[in-house]
Protein backbone atom coordinates (compact mmCIF):
# COMPACT_ATOMS: atom_id res chain seq x y z
CA UNK A 1 0.00 0.00 0.00
CA UNK A 2 0.89 3.47 -0.60
CA UNK A 3 1.29 4.29 3.18
CA UNK A 4 2.99 1.45 4.07
CA UNK A 5 6.00 2.20 1.09
CA UNK A 6 5.38 5.75 2.54
CA UNK A 7 6.68 4.38 5.80
CA UNK A 8 9.04 2.75 4.60
CA UNK A 9 10.42 5.49 2.97
CA UNK A 10 10.82 7.55 6.01
CA UNK A 11 12.38 4.67 8.13
CA UNK A 12 15.11 4.29 5.07
CA UNK A 13 15.95 8.33 4.43
CA UNK A 14 17.16 11.13 6.10
CA UNK A 15 17.54 14.65 5.42
CA UNK A 16 14.86 16.23 2.66
CA UNK A 17 13.44 12.86 2.05
CA UNK A 18 12.77 11.96 5.35
CA UNK A 19 11.08 15.62 6.57
CA UNK A 20 8.90 14.98 3.45
CA UNK A 21 7.91 11.56 4.25
CA UNK A 22 7.13 12.88 7.89
CA UNK A 23 5.25 15.99 6.68
CA UNK A 24 3.16 13.50 4.25
CA UNK A 25 2.67 10.70 7.04
CA UNK A 26 1.37 13.48 9.54
CA UNK A 27 -1.48 15.55 7.31
CA UNK A 28 -2.24 12.32 5.22
CA UNK A 29 -5.64 13.34 5.57
CA UNK A 30 -5.36 16.69 4.17
CA UNK A 31 -3.73 16.11 0.94
CA UNK A 32 -6.73 16.90 -0.73
CA UNK A 33 -6.26 20.32 -0.11
CA UNK A 34 -2.07 20.64 -0.03
CA UNK A 35 -0.16 21.32 -2.92
CA UNK A 36 3.35 20.05 -3.74
CA UNK A 37 4.68 23.74 -3.60
CA UNK A 38 2.65 24.28 -0.45
CA UNK A 39 4.66 20.99 1.34
CA UNK A 40 7.63 22.07 -0.06
CA UNK A 41 7.28 25.67 1.71
CA UNK A 42 6.75 23.63 4.87
CA UNK A 43 8.95 21.18 5.14
CA UNK A 44 11.59 23.83 3.41
CA UNK A 45 12.77 22.40 -0.11
CA UNK A 46 11.83 23.04 -3.50
CA UNK A 47 9.03 22.16 -5.16
CA UNK A 48 10.81 20.09 -7.56
CA UNK A 49 12.41 18.19 -4.58
CA UNK A 50 8.96 16.99 -3.45
CA UNK A 51 7.70 15.54 -7.04
CA UNK A 52 11.10 13.82 -7.46
CA UNK A 53 9.99 11.86 -3.62
CA UNK A 54 6.61 11.11 -5.28
CA UNK A 55 8.61 9.68 -8.24
CA UNK A 56 10.71 7.62 -6.05
CA UNK A 57 7.48 6.13 -4.64
CA UNK A 58 6.69 4.99 -8.34
CA UNK A 59 4.36 8.06 -8.95
CA UNK A 60 4.04 9.98 -12.62
CA UNK A 61 4.08 13.14 -10.05
CA UNK A 62 2.61 14.61 -6.79
CA UNK A 63 -0.87 14.75 -8.33
CA UNK A 64 -0.66 10.74 -8.87
CA UNK A 65 0.59 9.95 -5.64
CA UNK A 66 -2.02 12.28 -3.36
CA UNK A 67 -4.88 10.46 -5.71
CA UNK A 68 -3.54 6.68 -4.22
CA UNK A 69 -3.39 8.25 -1.19
CA UNK A 70 -6.78 9.38 -1.05
CA UNK A 71 -8.17 6.28 -2.26
CA UNK A 72 -6.41 4.59 0.19
CA UNK A 73 -7.63 6.24 2.76
CA UNK A 74 -11.34 6.36 1.65
CA UNK A 75 -10.77 2.20 1.19
CA UNK A 76 -9.69 2.25 5.05
CA UNK A 77 -12.20 4.11 6.34
CA UNK A 78 -14.94 2.65 4.19
CA UNK A 79 -13.57 -0.96 5.32
CA UNK A 80 -12.50 -1.15 8.87
CA UNK A 81 -15.51 -1.19 11.06
CA UNK A 82 -15.58 -2.00 14.74
CA UNK A 83 -13.76 -5.69 15.19
CA UNK A 84 -9.88 -5.88 15.38
CA UNK A 85 -8.45 -8.76 13.18
CA UNK A 86 -5.53 -8.41 15.05
CA UNK A 87 -7.19 -8.70 18.13
CA UNK A 88 -11.23 -9.29 17.73
CA UNK A 89 -11.90 -10.16 21.58
CA UNK A 90 -10.57 -8.62 24.90
CA UNK A 91 -8.66 -10.14 28.16
CA UNK A 92 -12.05 -11.28 30.00
CA UNK A 93 -14.46 -11.95 27.19
CA UNK A 94 -17.02 -15.03 27.65
CA UNK A 95 -17.44 -17.36 25.38
CA UNK A 96 -20.67 -15.97 24.63
CA UNK A 97 -19.22 -12.80 23.86
CA UNK A 98 -16.20 -13.83 22.07
CA UNK A 99 -18.74 -15.99 19.77
CA UNK A 100 -20.53 -13.19 18.19
CA UNK A 101 -17.38 -10.76 17.85
CA UNK A 102 -15.60 -13.98 15.84
CA UNK A 103 -18.57 -14.04 13.72
CA UNK A 104 -18.96 -10.35 13.15
CA UNK A 105 -15.34 -10.48 12.31
CA UNK A 106 -15.93 -13.53 9.41
CA UNK A 107 -18.97 -11.01 8.22
CA UNK A 108 -16.53 -7.94 7.66
CA UNK A 109 -14.10 -9.84 6.34
CA UNK A 110 -16.08 -11.06 3.29
CA UNK A 111 -17.44 -8.07 2.79
CA UNK A 112 -13.81 -6.23 2.61
CA UNK A 113 -13.19 -9.32 0.12
CA UNK A 114 -15.74 -8.93 -1.88
CA UNK A 115 -15.48 -5.02 -2.03
CA UNK A 116 -12.53 -5.69 -3.40
CA UNK A 117 -13.49 -8.33 -6.38
CA UNK A 118 -13.72 -6.66 -9.86
CA UNK A 119 -15.06 -8.69 -12.97
CA UNK A 120 -11.92 -8.65 -14.96
CA UNK A 121 -9.54 -10.12 -12.34
CA UNK A 122 -12.05 -12.92 -11.33
CA UNK A 123 -12.36 -13.48 -15.47
CA UNK A 124 -8.53 -14.04 -15.99
CA UNK A 125 -7.89 -15.76 -13.19
CA UNK A 126 -10.79 -18.37 -14.01
CA UNK A 127 -9.31 -18.05 -17.47
CA UNK A 128 -5.67 -18.90 -16.46
CA UNK A 129 -6.52 -21.63 -14.08
CA UNK A 130 -9.27 -23.47 -16.08
CA UNK A 131 -6.56 -23.84 -19.02
CA UNK A 132 -3.88 -24.70 -17.10
CA UNK A 133 -2.72 -28.56 -17.20
CA UNK A 134 -1.72 -28.48 -13.53
CA UNK A 135 -1.86 -25.81 -11.15
CA UNK A 136 0.76 -25.30 -8.53
CA UNK A 137 -0.05 -23.84 -5.44
CA UNK A 138 2.72 -22.23 -3.35
CA UNK A 139 3.14 -20.32 -0.03
CA UNK A 140 5.45 -20.47 3.28
CA UNK A 141 2.77 -19.54 5.05
CA UNK A 142 -0.59 -20.99 6.86
CA UNK A 143 -2.63 -20.62 4.23
CA UNK A 144 -1.73 -23.77 2.44
CA UNK A 145 -3.94 -25.51 4.85
CA UNK A 146 -6.94 -23.42 2.66
CA UNK A 147 -5.04 -24.67 -0.54
CA UNK A 148 -5.50 -28.12 0.38
CA UNK A 149 -9.60 -28.02 0.43
CA UNK A 150 -9.26 -25.74 -3.22
CA UNK A 151 -7.13 -29.18 -4.35
CA UNK A 152 -9.31 -31.36 -3.13
CA UNK A 153 -12.89 -29.68 -4.64
CA UNK A 154 -10.69 -29.25 -8.42
CA UNK A 155 -9.23 -33.00 -8.25
CA UNK A 156 -13.00 -34.10 -7.97
CA UNK A 157 -13.83 -32.46 -11.18
CA UNK A 158 -10.57 -33.72 -13.36
CA UNK A 159 -8.13 -30.67 -12.31
CA UNK A 160 -4.77 -31.15 -11.10
CA UNK A 161 -3.26 -29.29 -8.64
CA UNK A 162 -0.06 -29.59 -6.80
CA UNK A 163 0.15 -28.05 -3.76
CA UNK A 164 3.92 -27.45 -2.92
CA UNK A 165 5.61 -25.87 0.61
CA UNK A 166 9.29 -26.35 -0.37
CA UNK A 167 10.09 -23.10 -2.06
CA UNK A 168 13.42 -24.60 -3.65
CA UNK A 169 11.18 -26.99 -5.20
CA UNK A 170 9.12 -24.59 -6.43
CA UNK A 171 11.75 -23.02 -7.60
CA UNK A 172 12.65 -26.07 -10.03
CA UNK A 173 9.13 -26.42 -11.48
CA UNK A 174 8.90 -22.67 -12.12
CA UNK A 175 12.34 -23.60 -14.09
CA UNK A 176 10.96 -26.29 -16.47
CA UNK A 177 7.60 -24.96 -16.71
CA UNK A 178 6.37 -24.41 -20.17
CA UNK A 179 3.99 -22.04 -21.73
CA UNK A 180 0.25 -23.03 -20.77
CA UNK A 181 1.46 -26.28 -19.35
CA UNK A 182 2.05 -25.22 -15.74
CA UNK A 183 0.10 -22.64 -14.24
CA UNK A 184 1.23 -20.98 -10.56
CA UNK A 185 -0.62 -19.59 -7.95
CA UNK A 186 1.20 -17.88 -5.03
CA UNK A 187 -0.46 -16.72 -1.95
CA UNK A 188 1.26 -14.54 0.06
CA UNK A 189 -0.47 -11.55 1.91
CA UNK A 190 3.03 -9.13 2.32
CA UNK A 191 3.75 -9.74 -1.16
CA UNK A 192 6.91 -9.44 -0.36
CA UNK A 193 8.66 -12.69 0.56
CA UNK A 194 11.93 -12.87 -1.49
CA UNK A 195 12.12 -16.36 -1.59
CA UNK A 196 8.57 -16.57 -3.25
CA UNK A 197 9.69 -13.59 -5.17
CA UNK A 198 12.31 -15.70 -6.63
CA UNK A 199 10.06 -18.51 -7.51
CA UNK A 200 7.77 -16.11 -9.31
CA UNK A 201 10.29 -14.15 -11.58
CA UNK A 202 11.28 -17.53 -12.37
CA UNK A 203 7.90 -19.03 -13.23
CA UNK A 204 7.39 -15.62 -15.45
CA UNK A 205 10.63 -16.36 -16.96
CA UNK A 206 9.93 -19.49 -18.08
CA UNK A 207 6.40 -17.85 -19.55
CA UNK A 208 4.35 -19.65 -17.19
CA UNK A 209 1.09 -17.71 -16.19
CA UNK A 210 1.33 -16.38 -12.63
CA UNK A 211 -2.05 -16.08 -9.90
CA UNK A 212 -1.55 -14.13 -6.65
CA UNK A 213 -3.35 -13.79 -3.88
CA UNK A 214 -1.98 -10.98 -1.77
CA UNK A 215 -2.91 -8.24 0.46
CA UNK A 216 -4.66 -5.00 -1.19
CA UNK A 217 -2.68 -2.09 -2.25
CA UNK A 218 0.17 -2.94 -4.51
CA UNK A 219 3.64 -4.70 -3.59
CA UNK A 220 6.09 -6.99 -5.65
CA UNK A 221 4.44 -10.32 -6.08
CA UNK A 222 1.23 -8.34 -7.91
CA UNK A 223 3.57 -6.42 -9.93
CA UNK A 224 5.15 -9.47 -11.43
CA UNK A 225 1.49 -11.41 -11.23
CA UNK A 226 -1.00 -11.99 -14.32
CA UNK A 227 -3.35 -11.33 -12.44
CA UNK A 228 -3.70 -10.56 -8.99
CA UNK A 229 -7.00 -11.12 -6.46
CA UNK A 230 -6.70 -8.95 -3.03
CA UNK A 231 -7.14 -9.73 0.45
CA UNK A 232 -8.31 -6.62 2.85
CA UNK A 233 -5.10 -4.97 4.29
CA UNK A 234 -6.48 -5.93 7.69
CA UNK A 235 -3.49 -7.83 9.84
CA UNK A 236 -0.44 -6.57 11.46
CA UNK A 237 2.11 -9.76 10.42
CA UNK A 238 4.05 -9.19 13.43
CA UNK A 239 1.07 -8.49 15.98
CA UNK A 240 -1.89 -10.64 15.78
CA UNK A 241 -2.86 -13.63 17.23
CA UNK A 242 -4.51 -15.58 14.39
CA UNK A 243 -4.34 -14.15 11.33
CA UNK A 244 -8.00 -14.02 10.79
CA UNK A 245 -8.39 -11.84 7.58
CA UNK A 246 -5.77 -13.46 5.26
CA UNK A 247 -7.71 -16.71 5.99
CA UNK A 248 -10.66 -15.91 5.60
CA UNK A 249 -10.30 -14.28 2.30
CA UNK A 250 -7.94 -16.73 0.79
CA UNK A 251 -10.42 -19.31 1.22
CA UNK A 252 -13.38 -17.59 0.35
CA UNK A 253 -11.22 -16.13 -3.18
CA UNK A 254 -10.54 -19.93 -3.58
CA UNK A 255 -13.95 -21.24 -3.29
CA UNK A 256 -15.05 -18.29 -5.40
CA UNK A 257 -12.37 -19.34 -8.92
CA UNK A 258 -13.16 -22.72 -7.89
CA UNK A 259 -16.91 -22.34 -8.06
CA UNK A 260 -16.13 -20.07 -11.09
CA UNK A 261 -14.29 -22.99 -12.95
CA UNK A 262 -17.02 -25.44 -12.06
CA UNK A 263 -19.64 -23.56 -13.28
CA UNK A 264 -17.96 -23.37 -16.48
CA UNK A 265 -19.20 -26.61 -17.69
CA UNK A 266 -21.87 -26.89 -14.91
CA UNK A 267 -23.47 -30.18 -16.13
CA UNK A 268 -20.67 -32.09 -17.19
CA UNK A 269 -18.67 -31.26 -13.94
CA UNK A 270 -21.83 -32.27 -11.98
CA UNK A 271 -21.77 -35.14 -13.50
CA UNK A 272 -18.42 -36.37 -13.11
CA UNK A 273 -18.20 -36.18 -9.57
CA UNK A 274 -21.66 -37.81 -9.43
CA UNK A 275 -20.23 -40.69 -11.35
CA UNK A 276 -16.69 -40.71 -9.28
CA UNK A 277 -18.76 -40.64 -6.22
CA UNK A 278 -20.85 -43.57 -6.90
CA UNK A 279 -17.70 -45.50 -8.04
CA UNK A 280 -15.47 -44.75 -5.12
CA UNK A 281 -18.41 -45.89 -2.86
CA UNK A 282 -18.79 -49.29 -5.62
CA UNK A 283 -15.01 -49.50 -4.96
CA UNK A 284 -15.23 -49.77 -1.20
CA UNK A 285 -17.44 -52.80 -1.29
CA UNK A 286 -15.33 -54.65 -3.61
CA UNK A 287 -13.55 -57.79 -2.51
CA UNK A 288 -10.30 -56.63 -0.39
CA UNK A 289 -6.93 -58.41 0.04
CA UNK A 290 -6.79 -60.65 2.58
CA UNK A 291 -4.44 -61.31 6.00
CA UNK A 292 -4.55 -63.76 8.43
CA UNK A 293 -5.62 -62.78 11.79
CA UNK A 294 -3.83 -64.88 14.41
CA UNK A 295 -4.97 -68.31 13.66
CA UNK A 296 -8.03 -67.45 12.46
CA UNK A 297 -9.42 -66.94 8.91
CA UNK A 298 -8.32 -64.22 6.36
CA UNK A 299 -10.04 -61.05 6.58
CA UNK A 300 -9.78 -58.02 4.22
CA UNK A 301 -7.30 -55.42 4.94
CA UNK A 302 -9.29 -52.05 5.40
CA UNK A 303 -7.53 -48.42 4.61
Amino acid sequence: MVLRELMHMRASSDGAERAIADYLIAHRSQLGVLSARGIAAEVHVAPSTVVRFCQRLGFDGYASFRAAVQAELSYLISHFDEIDPNYPFDFGDQRLVIAPKIGSLYCEIVDDTLGLIDDDSIDRAVGILGDAAEILVCSTGVELEFAQGFKNKMLKIGCVVTIEPRVSSAFFWASHAGSGDVCFVFLSYSGESERLLRVARRARESRAPVVAITSFGGNSLSEIADVALYVPFRERLERNIGHFAMNISTALLLDIVYACIFNQDHFVNYQSRVETALAYEASKGAASPARPVGNGPLLPIED
